[in-house]
């Protein structure tokens, strides 16, 4: 990846490459029609995101209210399951704990111990047979495929 880090300012992304040189744009350089469709990419990416890996309509619908309510809330960052996602599923399952308890226990941790929970091969291999059986409900619902 040629990216090493992206900062975001008021009216500006400055993208600093791998090779020390950086890049600033400054939006406000654009045309109004310019900076709305980028807004409304941000948007529908951001929203998009929020229901990713979901197995069902209603599923997907519930992660974007989620999303929606802490954008309307002024919340970036609220994730679009509530249960805290699949991470703490997996460790859930692991632990053979309640996912409300997972995630509970999770926020009273610090950002390295969660990274260090998230790197244990038994948590590694729960999310992936989540993946998997979430893949293989979609699969069930696809057309043939037809190659």
């Amino acid at each position: 990846m040629n990216i090493a880090k992206k900062v975001i300012g008021d009216n500006t992304i400055t993208f600093l490459w791998a090779d020390e040189t950086e890049t600033e744009i400054n939006i406000i350089e654009f045309s109004n029609d310019i900076q709305n469709r980028a807004r409304l990419h941000g948007f529908s990416q951001k929203l998009g995101d929020s229901y990713s890996g979901a197995v069902s309509v209603e599923e997907a619908q519930e992660r974007l209210q989620v999303v929606l309510t802490g954008l309307n809330e002024g919340d970036w960052n609220r994730k679009g399951i509530a249960t805290g996602g699949l991470w703490i599923e997996a460790i859930a399952t692991v632990v053979g704990i309640s996912i409300e308890a997972a995630l509970e226990k999770w926020n009273e941790m610090s950002e390295d111990d969660k990274k260090g929970v998230c790197k244990h091969p038994d948590v590694i291999v729960a999310r992936k047979e989540i993946d998997v059986a979430r893949a293989k409900v979609k699969a069930e619902k696809a057309e043939p495929l037809n190659f």
